[in-house]
């Protein structure tokens, strides 16, 4: 379904959009934002998702809106602060772990709007188990999730950006990668691929014009996963917590400095959160006694998980878009 803001006019196929040159430094970058005019973004529904589409909605893109729940995705569509914005969305139900809905959200959304200049794959989610209880659905679905997700929506938009010598893809990665937070080994080892796959990628088609960047994300408030569980759990955040907490709104300005900047990766935490990352990667068991230092009330939440999967059906279950 398509919305359009407070304007009624029908949505075109095409884009007018006339072959653009080869970008090939930040400033021409800055400047080329202008020409982009559709962003998809998958996760839309929920969590940090609607704060990126309200971002780029103010910036006049037009819209391309991928979750699992139809009507979670109309509520983000037709609010109020979209409408205001008088962008084209459209909003396509999609489970981004099947290859076929993938393939059927990139054919209805180029179709619709010509072509899609950005994408920002924002869908992601952790089953919060233990290892050892993980089957082997488990793990495969995760992948498919929160790396084979991402990197198979690049190759079906990549040829059309190639063919404009324009484009952007944003991918949202986690801290958990280097951090080594306890009980998301599959999570975490997709987060770090999503890493390795936005460099090979940017190094490998920047000077065609089509760039990539990499959101690395700490703990964000409110709409973010972490702060989700613990108020659903009722577990009290100290103040040292909260103070590594941040505010859904940077990511969404994130999203955007990335693409205006064409910054390769931003580290998504309060202070020096750039250091910290480069001290990781030179000490790599820094990481790990940091996700040590969690490890207490992790092992609440998997707890708390696991009593709820026993209410469950498991032939039912998914791992839920968390973002």
């Amino acid at each position: 379904m398509i919305t359009h803001g407070d304007q009624q006019d029908d949505v075109s196929t095409n884009t007018g959009m006339k072959t653009l040159p080869v970008i090939r430094n930040s400033k021409e970058k800055t400047a080329m934002m202008k020409n982009y005019h559709t962003a998809l973004v998958t996760g839309a529904s929920h969590g940090i998702g609607p704060f990126i589409v309200r971002a780029l909605a103010k910036e006049g893109m037009n819209l391309v809106l991928a979750a699992r729940s139809e009507s979670e995705l109309e509520q983000v569509a037709t609010a109020a602060d979209i409408r205001a914005t008088r962008v084209q969305v459209l909003s396509v139900p999609t489970d981004v772990t099947d290859r076929d809905a993938r393939s059927a959200l990139v054919n209805t959304a180029e179709r619709t709007f010509g072509a899609v200049d950005v994408l920002v794959n924002n869908a992601g989610g952790d089953l919060q188990r233990e290892f050892h209880n993980y089957t082997t659905e488990d793990v495969e679905a995760l992948i498919r999730l929160n790396l084979t997700g991402p990197i198979e929506l690049t190759r079906l938009l990549l040829p059309g950006m190639l063919r404009r010598k324009q484009g952007h893809i944003v991918n949202i990665s986690s801290m958990g990668g280097r951090i080594g937070f306890p009980y998301t080994e599959v999570y975490s080892a997709c987060k770090d691929g999503l890493i390795g796959f936005t460099r090979v990628l940017r190094t490998d088609y920047r000077k065609a014009g089509v760039s990539s960047s990499v959101l690395i994300l700490g703990s964000i408030g409110g709409a973010g996963t972490g702060a989700r569980t613990m108020e659903e759990m009722h577990l009290h955040m100290s103040a040292m917590d909260k103070a590594f907490l941040s505010p859904p709104e940077a990511v969404a300005q994130a999203v955007l400095k990335s693409i205006r900047r064409d910054k390769v990766e931003i580290v998504i935490m309060p202070g020096p959160g750039r250091l910290l990352r480069a001290l990781m990667d030179l000490f790599p068991g820094m990481g790990s006694m940091m996700g040590q230092m969690g490890a207490p009330v992790m092992k609440q939440v998997v707890d708390f998980r696991e009593r709820q999967r026993e209410q469950m059906d498991a032939s039912h279950h998914h791992p839920e878009e968390q973002r």
